[in-house]
């Protein structure tokens, strides 16, 4: 399987799967809030996060890969960074909101109206969830793509968060008028959390945090036979793309070929013992005479 239809084969997911977590997004809140259901209407926008993963893989295959070009001389790796932290913050915003409407609904003794509808949103959900998580497993591992493999781990994990909702309905039916607020502050909790996650990613990306640490670095770099040295060691990027660059002393009386050489045999050693370094800038000088 070529690169180009890989990346088309991840898209086809990533597109049908939103449609559908935005379609079950929009079932639990619109029927939620008819039934005055804070839990199942905090559990909608959970469900939101699924699909905004969804964009950000979209974003990821259609422009955080694209090569470089004069305008992005570096690449276009941190089109994904600028996409998790607008998602990141209108997650934070989001959670907001749900504690903002379950607060105000715990000072009133009205209980949530379940009915049948409730029931049958939820179950219909949860199936839903399950078979996502199911097709983006089973296609990201017939297409090679880890980023498909972990969202259908995560969309796994949010019946969890859907069995909650179901229990607020079990409260509710059995007059704890506390039960729905409680869960829909849960999930609210759960929403924040996710979005403090993505946000801290995207400021250690932007930061220019280390991604490789450097004694991993230089473990390598001691194996090539010709460096006598090094210094300056550093890395950035993200999770699953890292720079790296460094200073290098090899012996000063091997010619320019033979330098390039061991330039090379650095770089290449140091991508095949980590896959996320996708670029290595190796900076030689000569070694200082003993």
């Amino acid at each position: 399987m070529t690169r180009g239809t890989e990346g088309a084969g991840v898209r086809r997911v990533l597109w049908i799967t939103l449609f559908l977590n935005l379609a079950v997004s929009a079932a639990k809140v619109v029927v939620g809030t008819l039934s005055g259901s804070v839990s199942m209407v905090a559990d909608g926008y959970h469900s939101l996060v699924d699909g905004s993963n969804n964009v950000i893989g979209l974003i990821v295959a259609a422009f955080a890969y694209a090569p470089p070009d004069k305008g992005h001389p570096y690449g276009h790796r941190k089109f994904e960074t600028a996409a998790t932290t607008l998602i990141g913050g209108a997650l934070l915003l989001l959670s907001y909101r749900v504690v903002d409407g379950a607060l105000g609904e715990a000072s009133s003794d009205r209980l949530p109206a379940v009915g049948l509808l409730n029931w049958a949103v939820m179950i219909a959900t949860m199936a839903m969830n399950v078979f996502v998580s199911w097709y983006e497993a089973r296609e990201g591992r017939r297409l090679g793509s880890e980023y498909l493999v972990a969202d259908a781990t995560h969309t796994r994990s949010d019946l969890y968060v859907s069995l909650g909702v179901v229990a607020s309905f079990a409260g509710a039916k059995a007059g704890l008028h506390w039960a729905d607020t409680v869960v829909a502050l849960g999930i609210a909790a759960v929403i924040a959390v996710q979005a403090v996650k993505i946000l801290v990613g995207s400021f250690h990306v932007l930061t220019d945090r280390a991604v490789v640490s450097a004694e991993a670095i230089a473990s390598v770099v001691a194996g090539i036979p010709e460096v006598k040295g090094w210094r300056d060691i550093r890395s950035r990027g993200g999770p699953d793309a890292a720079y790296v660059d460094l200073v290098v002393h090899i012996d000063g009386a091997l010619s320019l070929r033979a330098a390039h050489e061991v330039a090379d045999r650095i770089e290449e050693a140091l991508k095949r013992t980590d896959p996320r370094i996708v670029d290595v800038v190796v900076h030689l000088e000569p070694a200082e005479e003993a």
